[in-house]
């Protein structure tokens, strides 16, 4: 199945946050290209594309020479030490773009799993993270001060062991085992892009069921079930020209989600 992958990249300055911008090879347009085609095999926007080599439309010409790059857009926005979520993050990419760990976003935000939410601000550093603890206005007895002090621990551990079976509910693969999980480049097409068919490389009516993905049979083979961070449960029942080794191509309904996907990085797990 012929694949068109939208994606975008914003090219925003914000808050003492700059993007960076990697210039690439020459590119020779070849019969039956498209700057939609170009822009996917080349991990860059439409947009910085026309920007790059002055194109005032989408209009393209075999054998004409193309300047292609990747646009890596930093859409992060601190406001003294506090970033809001916009559709399409993940806690890796604020992670990478703000040079901190996973982890260090998770405990500073008390989060018990990968999941977040747009619209929702995380606090970015430690310091920002630390309560100071109040003074108790009325003092207890010595008994019931040492008996919370012992309790605090078992409070800890409590916390510590919920964001595993938080994790496994948020994430929709408890009741399936994960036989596999990989890190992945994910890329968005949608039916609905001009010259798409609804049906996929194995025969699935995306009309009937939308929740597919295009992969590498090599590396997650047709029909396994899925869980993409980020999208959800879905099938592995398409493949792409463009999708090769750690890449894959998450369906979406409408051409604007597809811009508003992007690309990412993810984790794909592999359910039983």
């Amino acid at each position: 199945m012929k694949k068109t992958v939208a994606t975008i990249a914003t090219g925003l300055v914000l808050a003492g946050i700059g993007s960076t911008q990697v210039s690439a090879a020459e590119y020779t347009v070849q019969s039956g290209d498209s700057l939609w085609k170009i822009s996917n095999e080349n991990n860059i926007s439409i947009d910085q594309l026309k920007k790059n080599n002055n194109l005032s439309s989408n209009l393209i010409f075999p054998n004409q020479k193309l300047e292609v790059g990747t646009v890596k857009a930093d859409t992060t926005k601190v406001d003294n030490g506090t970033y809001k979520i916009v559709p399409g993050d993940t806690l890796s990419e604020i992670a990478q773009n703000h040079n901190v760990t996973v982890s260090q976003l998770k405990s500073w935000n008390s989060l018990s799993s990968d999941l977040i939410i747009a619209g929702e601000t995380l606090t970015i550093g430690e310091a920002q993270s630390e309560t100071p603890t109040e003074p108790k206005q009325e003092v207890k007895s010595e008994s019931s001060s040492v008996q919370e002090q012992e309790q605090a621990p078992q409070k800890e551990k409590a916390t510590t062991s919920t964001p595993s079976k938080q994790a496994q509910s948020s994430n929709k693969s408890a009741s399936s085992s994960v036989s596999k999980e990989i890190t992945v480049t994910a890329t968005a097409y949608s039916k609905a892009e001009p010259g798409m068919g609804h049906m996929t490389a194995s025969g699935i009516d995306l009309n009937d069921n939308p929740r597919v993905i295009a992969v590498d049979p090599s590396v997650i083979p047709l029909g396994s079930k899925v869980y993409v961070e980020g999208y959800g449960e879905a099938i592995a029942a398409d493949t792409g020209g463009a999708i090769k080794g750690n890449k894959i191509d998450v369906h979406l309904d409408s051409v604007q989600a597809c811009y508003n996907w992007g690309v990412k990085t993810v984790k794909v797990q592999i359910l039983n």
